[in-house]
């Protein structure tokens, strides 16, 4: 099962759980997107509870990183699981924007 929490302090922190991937991606966009066109402030993946990421979830993270980068604002990603850390990597999307813990 997928869920995206929100929690709004000094940035915009996005939790996620479960999977991310084409059967998710819709929803996925349209909650982050909607609730980020209402805010101006640096955007967080939290990804701690993230079990799998496929390539439509992480094209779903660079239309969210336009989003933000447009605005002027930072994205970061943080607490990703060991596998999902490496399709970063792998992608070199650490390029893009902050990974870290």
């Amino acid at each position: 099962m997928f869920n995206i929490d929100f929690q709004e302090n000094g940035e915009l922190v996005v939790s996620l759980s479960g999977d991310l991937d084409i059967n998710t991606v819709k929803q996925f966009q349209d909650e982050v997107l909607k609730n980020y066109s209402q805010v101006d402030k640096d955007f967080v993946f939290d990804l701690k509870d993230l079990d799998y990421i496929d390539s439509t979830g992480l094209g779903a993270i660079i239309t969210v990183y336009k989003e933000v980068n447009d605005k002027g604002y930072k994205l970061r990603v943080i607490n990703a699981k060991k596998n999902v850390r490496k399709l970063f990597f792998i992608t070199e999307l650490d390029s893009l924007f902050e990974i870290g813990e």
